[in-house]
Order: C-alpha cells, then structure tokens, then sequence
C-alpha cells in the first residue's frame, strides 16, 4: 500500500488555499444564523406581546358596558396590532440591510456612467 503523501502530492498546497475561504463562508453563516436568531427572538416576543394584548382586550369587551366600550377597545387593540406589524417589517427591513452591508464589499461593481438628465427626469423632479 502506497503513503498517502505520495498518492495525493498537491493535496496540502491545494488544501492550504482554499481553507481561508471555508474559513470565511462559516464565518458568514455563523453571522446569518446569529441575525436569524435576533430576528425570530424579537418577533416571538411580539407575538407573545400580542397574544396577551388580545386576552386582556377580550376580558375588557365582555365587561364593557356600552357599544362605544367595545369599538374603543378594539381599536386599541388593532392599534398595537398595527405597530406590532410594522416593528416586524422594521426588523426584517435591518436583517437585510445587515445582509446587504456584509455582501456588498464582495459583489462585483459595474462602471456606472452619469447620464445627462432627460427633460421627463427634469420634469419629475421639479
């Protein structure tokens, strides 16, 4: 049985090369997972926000005592409902700035010429 050194010659110079670029694809999925993690946490907490937001909402509407009660109170609820839903686009909205900032300094940059601006930009614009 021959050594494996002599089998596979080029395998440690070849080995050596590619490792720094292992190294930094579980870099970045160490930071994804990470920015995944923060992301699901706080929407989990929402949720948990909400859910006892609409019990407390509940019990109050079986005890109000008039029609408007029950209006007021569902429009506070449906309120925090809204925030709640636009905090989960905020959120989604920086993982992907995040994402974008750690990708950007890797994607290749296109020449960009800066066309004269036509009359129908011009007129947009004013």
């Amino acid at each position: 049985m021959s050594d494996p050194v002599t089998l596979f010659p080029n395998l440690m110079p070849a080995a050596r090369s590619y490792a720094p670029v292992g190294v930094k694809f579980w870099e970045g999925e160490e930071t994804i997972l990470a920015g995944m993690k923060e992301f699901a946490d706080g929407w989990f907490e929402r949720r948990r926000i909400g859910t006892h937001a609409a019990l407390e909402t509940a019990r109050r509407i079986g005890e109000a005592a008039t029609p408007i009660d029950v209006v007021r109170e569902y429009q506070d609820w449906l309120a925090g409902a809204a925030s709640r839903l636009l905090e989960d686009g905020m959120a989604f909205q920086q993982q992907v700035m995040k994402a974008n900032a750690r990708l950007a300094p890797h994607l290749p940059h296109a020449e960009k010429a800066d066309p004269a601006p036509s009359e129908a930009d011009s007129r947009l614009s004013a």
